[in-house]
């Protein structure tokens, strides 16, 4: 606590006033006749005691009162405890003006567009400042790199500056550029006046915020002011999802779309619609009540092989920022696929039928390009450099792998693993614990003895490896010969989610389960690929099956949509034959920091200034296109109430004051928004507290009553 007269604390010396009175009190006792002298000694010390009880308490708060008075007319001023209140309010400070320029700010409510408020109140601030304060204005979605500290004038010349901006949400780097500003200045404290509407999808990245550094006596807090709500119905695109793994030219591909109503009013007659390439190849009517969700299926067929562009396109929606949702496919050109095959043994009955299968489809479809090695030739530092990688037969996968096979799949990329009829369960074992994919619990039938202890179960579609692997009508069943086993693993899946049995026996015993791992899949089969194990290699399935197989296993959430969220750093990972790499957004280019990495080429850039769109990555005659859009929680308009933000906890910036702008006269609000880098006077509390000592003190004189003796 400061005093803003602190002259008028000599006025304490005034509690020697009622001390001294007191004093002369004690020397002129009153004189009492009494009508008799029995007990009087008793009397005489019980009334005694009375008396200076009384006296003493009389003393005290009239020495309080006095006290109070002094203190009033100093002034007192309560500074915040923590961050954003100067030690001695005549210190310049620094005043930061943190306005959200989120596309939310556009909605009008009472008082005009929150924006135009916002800056309103940002004005008045800085015309209630002192001449010696410094600013710095910047907006939560500014593209700024450094901010600058401005004097007053040049503060509002700024304000009229920025604008709404359908960036990334940077309020965390920006509170973290002002914490470096204040330390490397020559003030020691500093206030953030953050001007919002409020929106859950701004403020809640400051629980992300990490610690900004401050040493010594500086300070920083945060002020917030908010600006009110509307009520209005929201349509956005809440989610793309790519239903189609397997991505091929001239295959369909499903994508899923999802469309919220945020708004807290319902939304009729919009016009949802799918563009490919500029061209539209889909439309929906949809109406929504408020916070409804509706899934809307579309379907591309790819023309051409490489990234694909596109865009989902609502109409009707008042609310024009997010009514568009861009996305990029890559539709692979080949699939680089590596075989590791056994060390063949002369004189072996039986060979893999794989190897000619995938040869086969590599003669007739230039997706597949496969190499084949020997286990003891494989080189790991290549593998990321293919798209799958199959184990056909191995009598025991090298412990050595283990790492890099984990990592590969974690990675995006595809694993399958066919099983050695002379293999080691317990090595076995231990390969699929790395990818929580079950274990082989046992063997079923005699290899090679063409037996058969089961057949393979009637397909089921539902698995993008089944699904339209036969030409047939919607409701038809599907009718083909069968493979027999004679010999096959039995195995027990994992506890755990993303497991799926593609093929069964009529057992109910898988032989082909898929297990999703990191952004990766394995696939496992208990059969092996020669006819020692069933008849299924020679059977027509095996090729088109294990066909799609490495097709799916290879098609992994990276092969799919590319897709970067506005709000943090562009990192793109590839294989680029250059170094000489731009980015392009809208017809504007942009250098960004290129690094060698082991399985290619890292691209940077930060990303503050680009707007939704269709990013370009140009390196050489390479191009690569990547769909760039905001956090689709910025759609959402629910805000934090004034009891929820100033119950914020666990953030290194205190803070000082939650105000709502509409709740407060103009010059109420200017007197708030002071205290939080002034503090805020409070001489009228010990005025009151001096008048209630008064009133306590002329009460105990005419309550308590004590006679005194001669």
């Amino acid at each position: 606590m400061n005093f803003l007269n602190p002259f008028f604390l000599l006025g304490a010396l005034a509690v020697a006033v009622p001390v001294v009175i007191h004093l002369i009190n004690l020397r002129r006792p009153q004189k009492v006749s009494f009508s008799t002298l029995a007990f009087f000694e008793e009397l005489q010390k019980s009334t005694i005691r009375k008396i200076r009880i009384k006296q003493y308490i009389l003393l005290a708060l009239r020495v309080l009162a006095v006290l109070m008075l002094a203190l009033a007319l100093a002034r007192p001023l309560l500074t915040p405890t923590l961050g954003g209140a100067a030690a001695d309010s005549n210190q310049p400070k620094l005043a930061v003006l943190l306005v959200d320029n989120s596309p939310s700010m556009s909605r009008i409510g009472a008082d005009g567009p929150f924006f135009d408020q916002a800056r309103q109140v940002a004005q008045r601030i800085v015309e209630s400042s002192k001449s010696s304060d410094r600013f710095i204005v910047t907006g939560t979605n500014s593209s700024e790199q450094g901010l600058q500290m401005v004097n007053a004038a040049r503060a509002l010349d700024l304000l009229e500056e920025v604008e709404i901006a359908n960036t990334g949400n940077h309020i965390n780097q920006t509170i973290q550029m002002v914490a470096n500003q204040l330390k490397n200045s020559s003030m020691q404290n500093g206030v953030i006046y953050l001007l919002t509407d409020g929106q859950k999808s701004q403020l809640d990245n400051l629980r992300e915020l990490e610690e900004i550094g401050l040493e010594g006596t500086r300070q920083l807090g945060l002020q917030v002011i908010t600006l009110g709500s509307s009520s209005q119905p929201n349509i956005a695109v809440s989610d793309v999802q790519l239903q189609s793994r397997m991505l091929s030219q001239g295959n369909p591909v499903a994508l899923q779309v999802e469309i919220q109503n945020y708004g807290d009013a319902g939304a009729a007659n919009q016009f949802v619609s799918l563009e490919v390439e500029g061209n539209m190849v889909g439309q929906y009517e949809v109406n929504l009540e408020p916070g409804e969700t509706r899934q809307l299926g579309f379907e591309i067929v790819p023309q051409k092989v490489g990234d694909i562009s596109g865009k989902i396109v609502i109409e009707g929606d008042e609310i024009s920022f997010d009514n568009e949702r861009f996305f990029v496919i890559n539709i692979p050109q080949t699939r680089t696929v590596l075989l590791v095959n056994e060390i063949e043994e002369e004189g072996s009955e039986f060979v893999s039928y794989l190897q000619p299968a995938l040869e086969a489809a590599r003669l007739s479809n230039t997706q597949i390009e496969f190499n084949q090695q020997e286990s003891g030739e494989v080189d790991q530092s290549n593998w990321m450099q293919n798209d799958v990688i199959i184990l056909d037969g191995l009598r025991e996968v090298p412990e050595y792998w283990y790492e890099d096979l984990q990592r590969y799949v974690q990675n995006g990329k595809g694993l399958l693993f066919f099983p050695s009829e002379q293999g080691n369960i317990e090595n076995y074992n231990s390969f699929l614990g790395l990818f929580n994919a079950g274990r082989l619990a046992g063997i079923r039938g005699e290899y090679a003895s063409f037996k058969p202890v089961a057949r393979i179960a009637d397909l089921q579609e539902g698995h993008p490896i089944l699904d339209g692997i036969f030409e047939k009508e919607e409701d038809e069943d599907i009718r083909v010969d069968l493979p027999e086993l004679f010999f096959y693993y039995q195995f027990e899946q994992a506890s755990s989610t993303g497991s799926y049995t593609i093929l069964s026996s009529t057992t109910d015993e898988e032989i082909l389960v898929e297990q999703r791992f990191g952004d990766g899949r394995m696939l496992v089969s208990t059969l092996g690929t020669d006819p020692g194990w069933s008849n299924f290699p020679v059977n027509a399935l095996f090729a088109p099956i294990y066909y799609r197989s490495v097709l799916y296993a290879s098609s992994s959430e990276q092969g799919g949509l590319n897709n970067y969220q506005l709000g943090s750093e562009f990192v793109w990972n590839g294989r680029v034959e250059t170094q000489s790499i731009e980015l392009s957004l809208d017809s504007v280019t942009y250098k960004p920091e290129v690094q060698n990495i082991p399985n290619g080429t890292s691209v940077r850039y930060s990303g503050r200034e680009w707007e939704p769109g269709i990013l370009h990555i140009e390196a050489g005659d390479q191009r690569r296109l990547v769909a760039v859009n905001q956090d689709i929680s910025e759609s959402d308009f629910q805000s934090f109430t004034q009891e929820e933000l100033e119950n914020f906890s666990d953030i290194p910036v205190t803070i000082t004051n939650v105000l709502n702008k509409n709740e407060l006269s103009q010059e109420n609000l200017v007197t708030e928004l002071q205290s939080a880098s002034m503090g805020r006077e409070i001489w009228s509390w010990f005025i009151w507290i001096a008048l209630a000592l008064l009133i306590a003190e002329t009460l105990i004189s005419k309550l308590y009553r004590a006679e005194s003796i001669t």
